[in-house]
């Protein structure tokens, strides 16, 4: 799990860095997956129980009604994601894009949406700022675009891709399932 916090925080600090570094060092994504991110999905629903100590309304029924909603719909977006990206990045890239390369560019931008989501989770105040941070990791999604060998007019076509599969498929899942368990 410490590989992949490196890299998640590099790819925070340096976005075009830390792609070019994760290039280089080619990590393995099924140990990048197995090691990192479901643990950090555990983690990211554990967070979801810092509530009871800063909210005097959350009951512990709801705070595990959340915690269940933000893991399965984490859990479910690495899979939709690598759907969507599969489906749509050969339209975007020069010549099919590297299976290695599509599930790491999946399991980074999911983890920093992870990562997000425990921010959130650690603030007791709904910070407007904490709204716009999907921006941000949507931006190191961008940046990958050398990473995956995105043609250069089809960038804006990439990034809609990375909306869809990295922010929107998290969000909507999550909304979903609070939707169905609260």
């Amino acid at each position: 799990m410490s590989a992949y916090l490196k890299y998640l925080f590099q790819l925070i600090l340096s976005p075009s860095r830390g792609w070019e570094d994760l290039s280089h060092d080619g990590a393995d994504p099924d140990e990048l997956l197995r090691r990192g991110l479901y643990p950090l999905t555990g983690i990211t629903a554990l967070s979801e129980f810092l509530q009871l100590f800063y909210s005097r309304y959350a009951g512990f029924g709801s705070v595990l009604q959340a915690a269940i909603a933000i893991f399965c719909a984490f859990f479910a977006a690495i899979f939709l994601s690598r759907l969507l990206l599969d489906a749509l990045l050969p339209k975007v890239t020069e010549g099919a894009p590297s299976d290695r390369r599509t599930a790491t560019l999946n399991i980074m931008c999911i983890g920093q949406m992870e990562i997000i989501a425990i921010i959130s989770n650690c603030i007791p105040t709904g910070l407007t700022l904490i709204h716009f941070l999907p921006i941000y990791a949507l931006l190191i999604f961008y940046k990958a675009s050398r990473y995956m060998a995105v043609r250069p007019d089809s960038e804006m076509n990439y990034l809609v891709i990375g909306l869809l599969s990295v922010v929107a498929i998290p969000k909507v899942l999550y909304w979903l399932l609070s939707l169905i368990l609260g």
